[in-house]
């Protein structure tokens, strides 16, 4: 097991599942003439498929025509772009892939639980709401609310959680600017204790927490984030529910 593959808790067969490879991503630089090409094509289908999203079951489509040379090397004709990260055999099966809009499909009702830092009451109290509002409108029920007396006493709630019978949990917070580094060291704390508890329970876990680094005013700008986080919760979960991919 690779030592960031270990630190997460995945092991490299794990990782080789679900797409993704323990080895290292292979990065291609292109040219900026490539890059902007790139990037108007992308828009183009990005505006288009806003007016016609794909239905399940559809085939995708690459977004450009593809062609693929060596690996590493990336060229540009009149009418294309060519990105050779990827080898024929990859592409086919980008093609061949079949879309599903993680959670769109379903309206089964989702459990979910919610853990809450005690700072800044108020504040906590509307991103409460505003959360509860969120699975109202997805037909989730929220089964548990508990409170915390901040965002680092969260993870070992969010374990147990997990552990129940919940389909999700979602962490509401708020981690302000102070004058030393604290808040950063329990952000990338938190995060990356979260995310290990969601690969080793296979529930996801909402991240609504504002910060770390944010003033009292962007704070006040953001408390959708609770929101935001439960729906993306709800739609995880509903897929992770799916039985072709259980």
């Amino acid at each position: 097991m690779s030592s960031a593959y270990a630190a997460l808790g995945v092991s490299t067969r794990a990782a080789a599942l679900g797409g993704f490879s323990a080895k290292p991503a292979r990065r291609v630089r292109a040219s900026r003439a490539v890059t902007a090409q790139a990037a108007k094509a992308d828009d183009a289908k990005r505006k288009a498929a806003k007016t016609a999203p794909a239905a399940d079951g559809e085939k995708a489509k690459l977004p450009k025509e593809y062609t693929f040379h060596t690996p590493g090397s990336v060229q540009e004709t009149d009418d294309e772009v060519v990105f050779a990260h990827q080898t024929p055999e990859e592409a086919d099966k980008w093609a061949n892939a079949t879309v599903s809009h993680v959670g769109d499909d379903s309206h089964a009702p989702v459990h979910v639980g919610v853990v809450i830092g005690e700072f800044h009451n108020t504040l906590m109290d509307r991103m409460l709401e505003d959360a509860r509002v969120a699975a109202v409108s997805m037909n989730a029920v929220i089964d548990e609310v508990v409170w915390v007396p901040g965002t680092y006493e969260a993870p070992l709630v969010v374990e147990k959680m997990l552990a129940s019978d919940l389909d999700a949990v979602v962490v509401v917070g708020y981690i302000e600017k102070g004058s030393t580094l604290h808040g950063q060291e329990m952000g990338a704390t938190c995060s990356l204790v979260f995310k290990q508890l969601e690969l080793e329970y296979s529930k996801p876990v909402g991240m609504g927490i504002i910060g770390p680094g944010a003033t009292a005013e962007q704070a006040e700008g953001r408390v959708a984030y609770a929101g935001n986080a439960m729906r993306a919760a709800i739609r995880m979960a509903r897929f992770l529910a799916k039985p072709e991919v259980n």
